[in-house]
């Protein structure tokens, strides 16, 4: 059951930025358009949170990914009237991890619970059939838990629970260029935390699309998610998420 759950995590991780990683809507600017889309993403994730030994408590490569998601959902949309749009996004994830450190004198388990909404009005910039352009401004709602458990066999068991919500307002930009009639790049960038603290998040992605029809596009491409967030004075969630995607997108 695990390995179904971490199929599915697998083919729909990553739509925390699908609508930005998309192909652009391309039904013209009269009446309404938008797009939602399914993509799975093989990413490596590393936790810089470190032991006195200098390794970090979180420390995933491509490979051991499907292993430690428990579950996963990511769905996005977008919703286009003329130059103005809406961009929704949602992600949850759900990972465990346990590992050995102090030359495996020390255990550790670490689940982590992340869930991440996003809601952004967008602007269409500029618009041609070579290229488009869009800036759009919104909030990240961010709910997460941590639980680490960390023992050895002399001293016994010690264990750390925090649970925590908050909000970013973000910026981005997106944008894409035609290449051919069936191919187009696209990328897009985003960064949220205005608060004057160090408590930031920021993403960046790079692809090409290619058109089977006027409705259905293939994507391909990278992406990279970084979360920086205080816990405690002595705790703090700090994620980076980086790795290839490969995703479908429907346009109506």
């Amino acid at each position: 059951m695990r390995q179904i759950l971490g199929g599915m995590a697998v083919v729909g991780v990553a739509l925390l930025s699908a609508a930005a990683a998309s192909a652009q809507t391309a039904y013209g600017t009269e009446g309404w358009s938008g797009q939602a889309t399914l993509y799975g993403w093989l990413p490596v994730i590393n936790g810089s949170q470190e032991g006195p030994d200098g390794q970090p408590l979180i420390d995933l490569d491509t490979s051991d990914v499907l292993s430690a998601l428990d579950m996963a959902f990511m769905g996005s949309a977008i919703i286009q009237r003329g130059k103005f749009g809406l961009l929704l996004d949602a992600v949850y994830a759900d990972l465990g991890t346990d590992g050995t450190w102090v030359q495996n004198r020390v255990d550790t388990s670490t689940t982590t619970k992340l869930g991440m909404y996003t809601a952004a009005a967008m602007y269409r910039v500029h618009e041609d059939p070579k290229w488009f352009a869009d800036v759009y401004a919104g909030a990240r709602y961010f709910d997460t838990s941590i639980d680490f458990k960390i023992g050895t066999a002399r001293l016994g068991q010690a264990s750390f629970s925090s649970d925590l919500t908050w909000t970013d307002f973000i910026v981005g930009v997106r944008g894409g260029v035609s290449l051919t009639d069936r191919w187009e790049v696209t990328g897009f960038a985003d960064y949220g935390g205005f608060d004057g603290s160090d408590d930031t998040s920021w993403q960046l992605y790079g692809g090409a699309n290619y058109a089977f029809s006027d409705r259905w596009v293939g994507t391909l491409g990278y992406r990279y998610v970084s979360i920086e967030k205080r816990v405690t004075s002595r705790a703090a969630l700090d994620i980076d998420m980086q790795g290839p995607l490969l995703g479908i997108t429907y346009r109506f």
